[in-house]
């Protein structure tokens, strides 16, 4: 890869950051991540040629697809919990207006979303692969 597509992916990812800092929407909420992500799968497999470069690029990107599919069914939970609202404040008040912070509902769909984040993250108890990223991405000099 040449350094422009470097500086280019490490920009995007940078811009994805950003967006998720001023995220007060779900769809927001999703997307920037998302769009940090898949920087991060490309800049993983910086060196196509490396076969544990390789190996370590594909566990990212089909752990970052599970749990982007995890995080999406549990903000699709929240989002027919709270009556249709897709704005954070929107969905605070949905939920108290119709009595349904207490609901299994909320509970399943904040769990979702707690596993979701958890595997982007890679924290404790979901860090399993990210030894195996780790080794496997080569810095080129």
């Amino acid at each position: 890869m040449a350094i422009a597509e470097f500086l280019l992916f490490v920009l995007t990812a940078t811009l994805g950051g950003m967006f998720l800092c001023g995220a007060n929407d779900l769809i927001t909420i999703f997307v920037a991540p998302e769009c940090f992500s898949l920087c991060s799968y490309l800049l993983s497999g910086y060196t196509k040629k490396d076969v544990r470069s390789n190996e370590a690029t594909t566990k990212y990107l089909l752990m970052g697809g599970a749990s982007s599919s995890i995080l999406v069914h549990g903000f699709s939970w929240l989002y027919g919990s709270s009556g249709g609202e897709i704005e954070l404040q929107e969905i605070v008040n949905g939920l108290i207006n119709t009595q349904m912070y207490n609901s299994p509902g909320i509970s399943i769909a904040l769990i979702f979303i707690t596993v979701g984040i958890g595997f982007k993250l890679s924290p404790a108890p979901s860090h399993q692969w990210t030894p195996d990223v780790y080794e496997g991405v080569r810095f080129v000099r």
